[in-house]
């Protein structure tokens, strides 16, 4: 199969490219000839997650192979290969710390290290996004899907894709699904760009006529930044998954909570009263993460916590130095006070230069503890 991409993986000059092994060059190519063979995707998830990661990303690392490996996802795509969104998803995981630096919330959680900046982003994750805008980016708004609408709105996140994600809507306001990775794609435009689009009048209709629909309006509101009340979030406070959303893993308390804070982050008074209800949420989620043993993956109280903090620290984020207590805010050294009453410290907050009591850079161990590893 696809015998175009089979021509092009022997074309490729791999010894051009570094990798994560110095037998990559070898491995690679035999991978991705292997993958134009496969037919099931859960084979495709295992040769991709568990042969082709380590060759392509190591750590914080994304090694130089990666760039003509998406070369050859583009031309599977080009050959109609039969799991393009696979393809996407396994970029965008080796791609997590470049998506959750231009899109500090309902994205991945990344391991931070202390008051490290970030490097610029390289060459292939360029690569990625001109890989999903030419293969995924609808214009014609036809077989569209929720992951087309996250990543539209965490590749591309500008002002002008709004009005586009609102037709989207009005297009498929039967698909629940996608609505509501639409509205919540479009509200996080609004908080990106600093922007504050209102919804229309004839969405805001639509929404209030399905009642599953209708805790997506303070979900937009407040993401966008305008102010929101708990009481309008409290369904989506109470409800962990919703498996139709896309964002943070499904974990529709996050989208809850970071709309949340965001709509009251310009009222100190509305501030401190969120954070005052999501402090007791938090703390009973990190009590029900600590009964279990956790995967290196992200359960719900990470999430929570990292974009918590994202947002209440977000002016810090990246600032490579000690942050000094006295630059917070009145809030911000309130939610700081809270955090260490709870013991909790999360991997933004070491982002934004904040270490944990008691540590300070001149004494802090090689591994600082986050959650039930450490980074």
């Amino acid at each position: 199969m696809y015998p175009n991409t089979k021509e092009l993986i022997q074309q490729i000059q791999w010894s051009s490219f570094t990798g994560g092994y110095s037998t990559s060059v070898e491995e690679v190519p035999p991978i991705l000839e292997a993958l134009c063979d496969i037919e099931e995707e859960d084979e495709v998830l295992s040769l991709l997650f568990g042969e082709m990661l380590s060759h392509v990303k190591q750590g914080y690392n994304v090694f130089e192979i990666i760039e003509p490996v998406i070369q050859v996802f583009d031309s599977l795509c080009k050959e109609d290969f039969a799991y393009p969104s696979t393809l996407t998803d396994f970029l965008a995981y080796v791609y997590t710390m470049d998506i959750r630096s231009a899109v500090p919330i309902l994205t991945m959680p990344v391991r931070y290290s202390f008051g490290s900046k970030d490097e610029q982003p390289d060459a292939g994750f360029t690569a990625f996004k001109s890989f999903f805008r030419d293969h995924f980016y609808r214009t014609d708004n036809e077989e569209l899907v929720p992951t087309d609408i996250y990543f539209t709105a965490v590749l591309f996140p500008a002002k002008e894709e709004i009005s586009r994600i609102f037709d989207i809507i009005q297009r498929n306001n039967e698909n629940t699904a996608l609505v509501k990775n639409a509205l919540i794609s479009a509200a996080l435009i609004n908080y990106l760009t600093g922007e504050r689009t209102s919804l229309p009048v004839e969405i805001t209709q639509l929404l209030t006529a399905d009642e599953s629909l209708a805790p997506y309006i303070p979900v937009y509101n407040g993401i966008s930044g305008f102010p929101v009340e708990q009481e309008q979030l409290q369904e989506l406070l109470d409800m962990e998954e919703d498996i139709e959303v896309q964002w943070a893993q499904a974990f529709i308390i996050v989208a809850a909570t970071d709309a949340l804070l965001i709509g009251n982050l310009q009222d100190a008074e509305r501030l401190k009263t969120a954070l005052d209800g999501l402090f007791p949420v938090l703390e009973e989620q990190k009590a029900k993460f600590e009964e279990e043993e956790q995967e290196m993956d992200f359960p719900l109280y990470p999430y929570m916590a990292e974009d918590l903090t994202s947002i209440v620290f977000r002016d810090f984020l990246n600032r490579g130095s000690v942050l000094d207590v006295s630059q917070l805010n009145e809030v911000q050294r309130y939610c700081l006070e809270k955090l260490y009453a709870l013991k909790i410290h999360t991997h933004a907050m070491l982002h934004a230069g904040l270490l944990p009591e008691g540590i300070t850079p001149d004494n802090q161990p090689t591994l600082l503890p986050i959650y039930n590893y450490s980074i």
